[in-house]
């Protein structure tokens, strides 16, 4: 039986009714979730406010961690009212929850950029490296990406849409591998592509971790020397040349 469904009472009508009123108010207050944010900005002023506050908010996660950032802290940062910050998010989570969606939306931005109109312009390997160098600068660049790696802890609070940028991310790259290799089983091509995927994804947290920058550089370097390699293998026909030295 449905937890908000009324039973009979032994006194008539007036339990049930009674009862019901009190499920129905405990089922609206469980059902709302406690990450969405209260309210979208719908005119540009209030819109301004809303970004001066997630860009607040970022600034904050990426140079304090979650755990030790506030919702006043954000609001001191922002140069706003608490107020204000409260109007759009019910609590912390509910803010960094939408660091992490813009972040993502911006990652899956910068995958469009960095395919470019015609990404068969590039030899495949080229165009490897110009990928992992453009997600490590987009890393270093954007202090949503920063606040949240930086958290990862939360990933939780983002895990569904990541996983889908994840699978997006990784069908195009495979639609590349079908252009290099159109003969190539899809099932397997997919394989792969998400392999590149996932390892780029992997040593872009890890080199973030990594607080030497010569080591980044290093495990930048192996990266791609690795990843070349392991394409080199079912390439075969677009051979790398000799002379290639990366970038």
């Amino acid at each position: 039986m449905p937890a908000n469904k009324p039973s009979k009472g032994r006194g008539g009508g007036s339990q049930p009714r009674k009862t019901a009123k009190k499920s129905k108010k405990k089922t609206s207050s469980s059902a709302a979730p406690t990450t969405a944010t209260r309210r979208r900005p719908t005119q540009q002023r209030s819109q301004r406010r809303f970004d001066s506050i997630v860009e607040a908010a970022a600034q904050q996660f990426a140079r304090f961690g979650v755990s030790d950032t506030t919702m006043e802290g954000i609001a001191a940062e922002a140069g706003t009212s608490i107020g204000s910050v409260y109007q759009f998010f019910p609590n912390k989570r509910a803010v960094f929850r939408e660091v992490a969606l813009q972040c993502i939306a911006l990652s899956r931005q910068n995958y469009t950029g960095l395919l470019g109109p015609d990404p068969f312009s590039l030899p495949w390997y080229a165009l490897l490296d110009r990928f992992i160098d453009g997600f490590r600068r987009h890393h270093a660049e954007h202090v949503l990406v920063q606040a949240v790696m930086r958290n990862l802890e939360m990933y939780g609070e983002y895990a569904e849409e990541d996983e889908a940028l994840l699978r997006e991310l990784s069908t195009a790259t495979g639609m590349l591998f079908a252009g290099w290799v159109p003969d190539f089983p899809a099932e397997h091509r997919e394989t792969i592509a998400t392999m590149l995927v996932d390892t780029v994804a992997m040593m872009l947290i890890v080199v973030t971790r990594e607080p030497r920058p010569d080591k980044k550089d290093a495990m930048v370097r192996e990266t791609k020397v690795m990843l070349r390699r392991y394409l080199a293998g079912y390439l075969t026909t677009l051979p790398i040349p000799d002379d290639y030295e990366g970038s």
